[in-house]
């Protein structure tokens, strides 16, 4: 038999081709234009000086697709360049500029061969350098013989003016074609920059980055000369104005987002494997019972769409289908392959090496970040973590991915292969594994804004964490005394179970623009059997309609002592209006979760199933708070609530906190920290919330660590 790692060896078994870089190509040659049109304001031949040189960039870590997309940008500008860039072209001067842009060359060079070169007395000049590694990555392009460097600077002294006619005889190129660069890894400079004399600013600091982006400042005076800049590193901030000072290169972020469902289909389908044959790669996965959208949808989980992620995950599979010699018949089949653990430790492995390899200041943030992913807090571009630090920064060197939302708006993104590997690093705390764990079985494809979301979050968390504690808490103690149930539960309980977010199912193979979102209603038979196969699972998901909410958080609690499973529901209403949530909220709230689970569950299971529903709030309508007396308040299997409205089903119970018991759960100033917020926006970013308050709910989750 074969070991498993051979089950899921990793071999190149198809022709990966690039899908749903439109936007990424529009916003390229935009940049590409202006540099085209500025060219004599870069020259001082012009009065006008308006314009600094920007040059596009990608400053992503491994799998995002920056050295694909480099590569074969010139062949993307060929493909959608009747569509996407129509708009583009729409005058006379950008037109012409298009239609020779489709004519241009690529010159392609990897930052990875630099290294000083004779002659002698500029053994360590950077420029020289540079210079000679265009020259001799023409040469190989062409497969050309090259000049040795002492040669070489003799024909070619390190000025563009004798650099630029050698690169286009070599390639074979007319002096008046534009001519593309794009220059890959250009992190090198983290450990290279020792290698060179670099100029010191006036605090004798070096920064090797000014330097060779001064030398592609000179290059870019040269007319039909264009370059693209990709690579990771660490000493390379997108916000350059800090990186550089007041540098003359401004570095234009090129966003590369990860794929969504119908790009992963689109991929499957025109990728090809590696055979005379060059079948489709969804032909070989997919039989007649597992469509390719169930298997971009399985991707897209796996995954999060990143490119490189995705394309490993689709060798790994296609490795293992051709072994067997039978597609999948499934999308369970095909998931239950890629939540295996060997399977996602040999994907993600060459990805996640910087993340587990980070210093302290670095570590430390990590939370954070998992917590904006989780709640789905977006951040900008200028978002800081210090006075010297950006988180747009902190993601990249962290090996973290992030979704685009808008051109300065990113939602943080990790990927659901990542989270074995993190969670098993000896380093991870217990609050950074509960909000792993519950990424990890949150559907990847829900961006749903709920202006209820980070409220929730914070109130699961705090319950999850606050339940199974051993030390004395007032909200446990209230439970007890409120809730038959619980008493029986014997408490402290054990162990924990992740956070699963109910509110984020949605209708299969959907984009992520909130916009085209549907919410997903089950017919009863499908209903019936996802509520009996999750409920052992610790997963139960709730019906959704257009007029009417489930729970968001739900999660199940063992007894250590007693034979006794309770799964709870919190149902989290973050208003902050004056009228508050009345009884017809309740009363819904309490008739989408306990009478499905009861009917469809509970009726016929063992006697130690049982279900809560706890009613959380920010604010209680006055007519609530009236009839409760301002008190929390249980209604036990077979009671009414508001007349014959709503009778509590058996094993079932129906908890509602008052304002004051709420306190428990959040304390007030967090409170009044996120009605600010919500106040500033229905969509709160990481500057709306501001890092102070953030620090102070994960400092209120690790109180109870």
């Amino acid at each position: 038999m074969a070991s498993l790692d051979e089950k899921w060896k990793a071999v190149d078994n198809f022709e990966p081709i690039v899908v749903d870089r439109e936007r990424d190509v529009v916003r390229v040659t935009k940049e590409l234009y202006d540099l085209h049109k500025s060219r004599k304001q870069l020259r001082g031949v012009t009065s006008s000086c308006n314009y600094r040189l920007t040059i596009p960039f990608a400053p992503h870590l491994f799998g995002s697709g920056k050295t694909t997309f480099a590569r074969t940008y010139l062949e993307l500008v060929q493909r959608v360049g009747e569509t996407s860039l129509s708009t583009f072209a729409s005058d006379p001067s950008s037109r012409t500029f298009l239609e020779k842009l489709k004519r241009t060359s690529l010159l392609y060079a990897d930052l990875k061969e630099l290294k000083p070169t004779v002659p002698i007395e500029f053994f360590r000049n950077l420029k020289w350098a540079v210079y000679y590694l265009l020259y001799r990555s023409a040469c190989n392009q062409m497969g050309l013989p090259f000049m040795k460097p002492d040669e070489a600077y003799r024909h070619i002294p390190p000025y563009p003016s004798f650099l630029i006619p050698e690169l286009q005889k070599t390639l074979g190129i007319p002096s008046d074609q534009y001519l593309l660069i794009a220059i890959d890894e250009v992190g090198v400079f983290d450990t290279k920059a020792t290698l060179f004399e670099l100029e010191k600013n006036d605090k004798g600091v070096v920064r090797p980055y000014n330097d060779f982006f001064g030398i592609i400042s000179q290059l870019c005076k040269e007319p039909d000369l264009f370059f693209i800049v990709v690579g990771k590193s660490k000493g390379l901030s997108i916000k350059n104005d800090v990186a550089f000072g007041l540098s003359r290169v401004i570095l234009h972020f090129i966003p590369l987002s990860p794929l969504d469902a119908s790009s992963i289909v689109e991929f499957l389908e025109k990728s090809l494997l590696k055979t005379p044959t060059q079948e489709p790669v969804c032909n070989v996965l997919c039989s007649s019972s597992f469509s390719v959208n169930e298997l971009a949808d399985s991707l897209l989980e796996c995954t999060g769409g990143v490119p490189g992620l995705l394309t490993r995950a689709v060798n790994m599979l296609l490795n293992y289908i051709i072994a067997r010699n039978q597609p999948f018949i499934s999308k369970e089949e095909c998931l239950t392959c890629m939540n295996d653990d060997n399977f996602r430790r040999i994907c993600a492995e060459p990805f996640v090496e910087r993340i587990l390899n980070l210093d302290e200041d670095r570590k430390s943030v990590f939370d954070i970040l998992l917590m904006m992913a989780l709640y789905r807090i977006p951040s900008k571009v200028d978002d800081r973590l210090t006075s010297e630090s950006y988180l747009h920064d902190a993601v990249t060197e962290m090996g973290l991915y992030r979704y685009p939302i808008d051109q300065n708006t990113f939602q943080v993104l990790i990927p659901k292969v990542f989270v074995g590997i993190f969670k098993n690093d000896p380093s991870i705390s217990s609050l950074e594994k509960i909000l792993l764990g519950s990424l990890d079985v949150e559907p990847v494809d829900c961006f749903f804004y709920s202006k209820c979301r980070v409220f929730e979050g914070i109130v699961a968390l705090r319950l999850v964490l606050m339940l199974p504690s051993k030390n004395r808490n007032e909200l446990r103690e209230l439970l007890g005394q409120l809730s038959p149930i619980w008493k029986q539960m014997k408490l402290p309980i054990s162990t924990i179970s992740p956070i699963h977010y109910i509110k984020s199912v949605v209708s299969s193979r959907e984009t992520r623009s909130e916009s085209n979102k549907s919410r997903r209603t089950f017919a009863n038979t499908e209903w019936n059997k996802i509520i009996r196969e999750t409920l052992y699972l610790e997963t139960i998901y709730i019906p959704l309609d257009a007029t009417s909410h489930s729970p968001d958080i739900i999660f199940k609690l063992q007894s250590p002592v007693e034979p006794k499973v309770l799964t709870v529901g919190v149902a989290c209403k973050g208003r902050w209006k004056s009228e508050g949530i009345g009884w017809s909220d309740i009363i819904d709230e309490a008739k989408k979760f306990l009478d499905p689970v009861y009917d469809q569950v509970l009726s016929s299971a063992m006697d130690y199933h049982h279900c809560m529903l706890i009613i959380v709030s920010t604010k209680l309508s006055l007519n609530v708070s009236n009839e409760l007396g301002n008190q929390s308040r249980c209604y036990s299997n077979g009671m009414f609530i508001r007349g014959d409205s709503f009778k509590v089903p058996d094993n079932c119970e129906l908890v509602i906190l008052c304002e004051r018991d709420m306190e428990m759960l959040i304390d007030e100033e967090i409170l009044n920290g996120l009605e600010r917020a919500f106040h500033v926006s229905h969509n709160p970013t990481f500057w709306d919330f501001g890092l102070d308050l953030l620090d102070r709910i994960r400092n209120s989750f690790l109180s109870w660590q």
